[in-house]
């Protein structure tokens, strides 16, 4: 399989796996729309003041129009007047309190305008905190203005409209609006909270998948330019000792050349894809599939295009690929063999390029860590698993250091960690470790389907 197949593959699984655009959520994912209350008309201060100075207006002209009414002379109950409407601007904080004042002022016939605020008060901000102090502040109203004299009761048509105008509308009514109000301002208050939870939920569950992707490009890149970039150090490295041969140079050059390009051409042709991932999650990403619950970590490996498209993989492709970078190694100087047991198979895209990648970072690791050594590849095909074993013996010659005295090939130390993620998502196991003579053994088992077969 030619490396421009490979790479447009791998495009197709970046573009599958619903790259997030920048600084966003995706429109499949985008957080519910936050319930916004309506705001009031007048700020509760506000509100406060003008309810009290009605009031206190109110009171005033009752008092000048029935003078002898209330306790004290006729300019002595409107001070009292006024004190029950100035009490309102501190039923937000002490409703109860209000409310005395307010029954108070009702009973001693100094005012009847403060009762039915200080009850909606009593509802709105006490009732949903405590429903029993409500509906306690509602029988202490009926006992205080219920009429103590005998001859408020000599008729039934009396008493019903005593409790009509006296405690209905004055007392209940307000009381009931008041803990409608309240309720309603509780439950939109609960729907913002809630709406703001999921909205920071939602935001740190993109954040993980976006972090997860990064990674997953991250080991991606990795794998496309590690091994070739490996292979243009090692050859550099050799010209100096084959300059006297001018075929062997020669030879030496155009593995250089060929390595570079395809490692140019793969790493473009990456770049481009994320381009074009990104553009297209920002044009039509409400056409591209959501991510599932748990984040990109948990997203099986797409369909190869290929596949799709009606073209089935061959039975010896894993084959021909994992020779064609053996053969890459050999020109490299590594002494490298390849054994196949059982007939080969079309494996799914998922594990026939997790079985490449096995055999390309243990090639890679061998010409770091381990120059000279020679390695064996076996490929074990069954019906319900293929195995890939690469074992290699001790350095076959020491490292040769880098002109500045660092090593030739350094190492990241990533290679192993992103070799068992990509595995574990291809739905295998791997097993990594030294030998007792000096090397080095990587054993991965990877399923192959009935779909692959």
């Amino acid at each position: 399989m030619s490396s421009t197949r490979r790479t447009c593959r791998l495009g197709h699984q970046l573009r599958s796996r619903a790259l997030l655009p920048p600084g966003g959520e995706s429109p499949a994912q985008s957080p519910p729309a936050r319930p916004v209350p309506r705001s009031p008309r007048l700020p509760p201060r506000a509100a406060d003041v003008v309810a009290t100075v009605v009031v206190l207006l109110l009171t005033v002209w009752n008092g000048l129009l029935n003078p002898y009414l209330g306790p004290a002379g006729p300019w002595g109950n409107l001070p009292l007047g006024a004190v029950s409407a100035l009490a309102l601007l501190a039923r937000r904080r002490v409703p109860e309190l209000v409310l005395t004042v307010a029954l108070l002022a009702k009973v001693l016939q100094v005012s009847p305008f403060a009762l039915p605020l200080a009850y909606y008060a009593e509802g709105a901000f006490r009732g949903p905190h405590s429903r029993r102090t409500v509906w306690a502040s509602a029988g202490v109203g009926l006992v205080a203005l219920a009429p103590w004299h005998a001859g408020a009761w000599s008729s039934l048509r009396t008493v019903a409209s005593w409790f009509a105008v006296n405690y209905v509308f004055s007392c209940l009514v307000p009381l009931l609006l008041g803990l409608y109000t309240g309720q309603r301002r509780a439950v939109v208050a609960g729907l913002v909270e809630r709406a703001e939870r999921a909205e920071r939920e939602q935001r740190l569950v993109a954040e993980a998948a976006r972090e997860q992707e990064r990674r997953r490009i991250a080991a991606e890149m990795h794998d496309v330019v590690s091994h070739q970039v490996s292979l243009i150090v090692v050859h550099a490295n050799a010209l100096g000792a084959v300059a006297h041969d001018p075929e062997t140079t020669g030879e030496a050059a155009r593995i250089i050349q060929t390595a570079g390009r395809r490692a140019l051409t793969e790493l473009r042709e990456m770049l481009g894809v994320l381009r074009s991932s990104a553009a297209d999650g920002r044009a039509g990403a409400a056409e591209e599939p959501p991510l599932p619950e748990g984040g990109a970590s948990d997203v099986t490996e797409p369909p190869d295009p290929a596949a799709s498209a009606g073209e089935r993989p061959a039975p010896g492709e894993a084959v021909d690929r994992i020779n064609e970078l053996a053969e890459t190694s050999r020109a490299a100087g590594l002494p490298v063999t390849v054994r196949v047991e059982g007939a080969p198979q079309p494996l799914a895209e998922p594990v026939e390029r997790a079985a490449h990648r096995i055999v390309q970072e243990a090639l890679t690791n061998v010409h770091k860590h381990a120059p000279g050594a020679a390695t064996q590849i076996d490929l074990a095909f069954a019906s319900e698993a293929v195995r890939v074993r690469v074992v290699n013996g001790p350095p076959g010659r020491p490292a040769e250091p880098a002109a500045d005295g660092g090593p030739l090939l350094p190492s990241g130390g990533h290679g192993l960690i992103g070799l068992t993620e990509r595995v574990r998502l291809a739905g295998g196991t791997i097993e990594s470790g030294p030998t007792g003579d000096g090397g080095f053994r990587i054993a991965a088992a990877l399923p192959a389907p009935a779909s692959a077969h």
